[in-house]
């Protein structure tokens, strides 16, 4: 069961340097609690060093707690918490309804690949537009990644998605509330799992159905992680960045001067070439990663000091 949950030698070997436990897969987290991959749900050992454990985590588990977690290969993170972890492919779910939002689907896909994930951008309700595959196009030139688009009504274009989902590797939806994650784990699953509700009539705004993350495994021996609504997560910083928007930096590269700003500057390549609300959304971005640094800059010298101050004392 274990090898059918992604376990391999490099686990193997990662557990061995630990010395903690037996080998489990965190499915679920609950409050102190979390369910693993055997359908136990065992608590967080008190002592647990490091961050809690998350969905996705392999960890070391004995006497009925978990003792430890491993090092994490690759892990999706929101204003400092590991949303999942060991993810091989992040699926952004974004739909054909007014709730489509080119600046949210950026964000998301810096997000996969600031955790070092591989991103596929999935158009979910086809039906409801006249030209699917164009608009699936038109997606995957905002965030630079594969994309397809598909009806969850209809069955069109779930084959395709079933392609991209192999045995043993870890696939996560990530979207907003309403965009059809859940609907498509219960097609992928083929029964029903996961609760769904209807988006709202008036504003075409989704409701949170799903309430946890929750990572499950298909028939075919993919494994695949549903995971609330999320709206406009925060970036901690890194290069999803650069890669979500590679075509503006290349753009960068032809300007002027070094330090254009692309605002005004002669020489810019940037300001006439790409559309102002994408320019607009990288500056957001760019400042709220920078932010984010800036934070965690200050937090690192206030560690420091304590340690500092600790020592002095003769408390350390």
């Amino acid at each position: 069961m274990l090898y059918d949950f992604g376990w391999d030698p490099a686990w193997a070997q990662a557990l061995q340097d630990l010395r903690a436990g037996d080998p489990a897969r965190v499915v679920a987290v609950h409050r102190g609690r979390v369910t693993l991959h055997d359908g136990r749900t065992v608590p967080v050992a008190g002592a647990l060093r490091g961050e809690p454990p998350a969905v996705g985590d392999w960890v070391a588990a004995d006497g009925g707690h978990v003792r430890a977690v491993l090092p994490r290969r690759t892990q999706l993170r929101r204003a400092g918490e590991a949303l999942v972890a060991n993810v091989d492919l992040a699926v952004v779910v974004t739909s054909a309804n007014r709730d489509f939002n080119e600046s949210r689907t950026e964000r998301l896909a810096a997000l996969a690949r600031d955790g070092g994930v591989e991103l596929l951008l999935v158009l979910s309700k086809a039906d409801l537009c006249a030209d699917p595959v164009r608009e699936a196009q038109r997606l995957a030139a905002v965030a630079g990644a594969p994309a397809l688009a598909l009806s969850a009504q209809d069955g069109w274009g779930l084959a395709a998605l079933r392609e991209r989902l192999a045995p043993r590797r870890t696939a996560a939806l990530l979207g907003t509330s309403g965009v059809g994650k859940s609907t498509l784990v219960n097609l992928l699953l083929g029964e029903e799992r996961q609760r769904t509700l209807a988006v709202r009539d008036v504003d075409d705004r989704g409701r949170h159905a799903t309430t946890h993350r929750e990572l499950f495994r298909l028939p075919d021996g993919a494994l695949l992680v549903d995971t609330p609504g999320v709206k406009l997560p925060r970036l901690d910083g890194g290069d999803g960045i650069a890669a979500t928007f590679a075509d503006v930096e290349e753009l960068a590269a032809r300007c002027r001067f070094a330090d254009c700003r692309h605002d005004g500057e002669p020489g810019c390549a940037v300001r006439d070439a790409v559309d102002p609300r994408r320019l607009a959304s990288l500056r957001k971005l760019e400042r709220e990663a920078m932010t984010a640094q800036e934070r965690r800059a200050r937090s690192r010298a206030a560690h420091r000091e304590y340690r500092r101050i600790k020592k002095e004392r003769g408390l350390d």
